[in-house]
């Protein structure tokens, strides 16, 4: 039986652009449109504050990403890292929260929805969103490579649909309410905290490059610039973003809407219909295909390894891994199909998400102890004191934030996923499965370039 691990037929082919592209792909869509309404009813006219806090927090938790990236850059991203430089055990309750976390497929198919039903009619909004749920789906099916020009022309679009909002925006905007204080924390500061925990679901998202190593051209090069430059120039975009959809209308009003409800106010007809399309649907729809388009890299290492079945991170001919990226379609309709609310799913998913966060952070820690060679080579270089500061910073970080949102979930949902964490770390103790697997010391991986296409 042939050894070779399923990643070594992942094709090398996207440079600097496609990756710029994927990287504001996964952050520019519905976060934005979605959770601004939501951060607006948590803390008024903040939610511009919050957005600038928040990239801020992000580009600072984006180094332990960006240093690693540059050092050993690699398919799998967080599992890869985690699972080598702390223990498989852990790698294992990371792809717990990983599975829970990703829950959020299903938040972009029924943001999108939310979008169009304005021009579909008589159609429920779930249905729609099952039915693009199955469009980008097949669309990744394809490729890769394919699915990042979809990706990096849906972007171009929404940029467009963006700028028209602030361009029609802005000289309606009431800049004194925006900043008066009696908005900016309309209901104190542990709420404006949980929105700047909450926003970090939109201004993140550029570290998903990390998830292409084996596909990406030169990418101990390209990945750290891709990460800073799209995650700094989208937060300053956002914090525009947010002065119109808070600034423009009454608070109470655009509480928990997305932002058509502003784009109808302040645009010409051609304009918002144009918006509603472009940068609302569109939006959604691209972050819902960015996300599938990466989304099997860490379960595939994780097959290839054996602590998930190897048989499903089969790949094809295209370079795609099908049996995994099948799975996450019905984990992405599970969520539409029980008709769970968007806010929920949100709030759950990042959540989580940030938990999971905090575990990569501490095993960046290890880089320089492990992979003293790597680390010296990096193109990205910090002295041994600035990585501590990144990695426990960024450990704090995360850790406030994810106990933020939970404050805002149902004590329900907190008890499952606290019981889901402690089955999932006891059998990662005990598993005489895991215990004999033998997890590879290849972190430090040279891919071959012959797959370059």
């Amino acid at each position: 039986m042939s050894t070779e691990r399923q990643e070594a037929k992942l094709k090398r082919n996207l440079g600097f652009w496609p990756l710029m592209g994927i990287a504001y792909g996964q952050i520019i869509g519905a976060g934005i449109v979605t959770n601004t309404g939501i951060a607006i009813g948590m803390t008024g006219t903040g939610v511009v504050l919050a957005y600038i806090i928040s990239a801020i927090c992000t580009t600072f938790t984006s180094f332990p990403s960006a240093i690693l990236s540059a050092a050993v850059p690699v398919t799998g991203g967080n599992y890869r890292y985690i699972s080598r430089l702390m223990d498989k055990r852990w790698g294992f309750v990371y792809l717990v929260t990983y599975f829970i976390s990703n829950m959020t497929i299903a938040l972009y198919a029924l943001s999108c929805a939310s979008y169009l039903g304005a021009f579909i009619t008589g159609i429920s909004q779930n249905i729609i969103a099952i039915c693009l749920l199955l469009v980008f789906f097949f669309i990744n099916m394809v490729g890769t490579k394919e699915s990042a020009l979809v990706t990096t022309g849906m972007t171009l679009l929404l940029l467009l649909g963006m700028a028209l909002f602030i361009f029609y925006g802005l000289p309606k905007t009431d800049i004194a309410y925006v900043f008066d204080p009696s908005n900016l924390m309309a209901n104190g500061p542990v709420s404006l905290l949980s929105s700047i925990a909450l926003l970090s679901f939109a201004t993140g998202g550029a570290t998903v490059v990390v998830n292409y190593g084996a596909e990406a051209i030169d990418p101990a090069k390209n990945m750290p610039r891709i990460i800073f430059i799209s995650t700094i120039t989208v937060g300053i975009m956002y914090a525009m973003v947010a002065m119109v959809a808070s600034g423009v209308l009454p608070i109470e009003q655009v509480a928990d809407q997305n932002l058509s409800l502003v784009a109808q106010e302040v645009m010409p007809g051609w304009a918002f219909v144009y918006f509603t399309l472009a940068a609302g649907a569109g939006a959604t729809a691209k972050m819902l295909n960015v996300t599938l388009s990466w989304i099997a890299k860490p379960l595939l290492v994780a097959c290839d390894d054996g602590v998930l079945p190897k048989s499903l991170g089969t790949v094809n001919k295209r370079g795609v891994p099908y049996k995994l990226l099948t799975m996450f379609l019905f984990i992405g309709l599970i969520p539409l199909l029980m008709g769970l609310d968007i806010s929920f799913i949100s709030t759950m998913g990042t959540a989580i998400s940030l938990v999971s966060t905090v575990m990569f952070s501490v095993a960046f820690l290890n880089l320089p102890k492990k992979y003293p060679e790597a680390y010296s080579r990096s193109t990205l270089k910090v002295s041994d004191t600035m990585l501590k500061v990144f990695g426990w910073g960024s450990v704090v970080l995360n850790l406030v934030f994810s106990f933020s949102l939970v404050l805002e979930l149902p004590m329900t949902a907190v008890i499952a996923f606290l019981v889901v964490m402690a089955v999932s770390i006891l059998y990662a103790l005990k598993s005489k499965r895991l215990e004999a697997i033998t997890i590879p010391d290849d972190l430090d991986i040279q891919y071959n370039d012959a797959n370059v296409k």
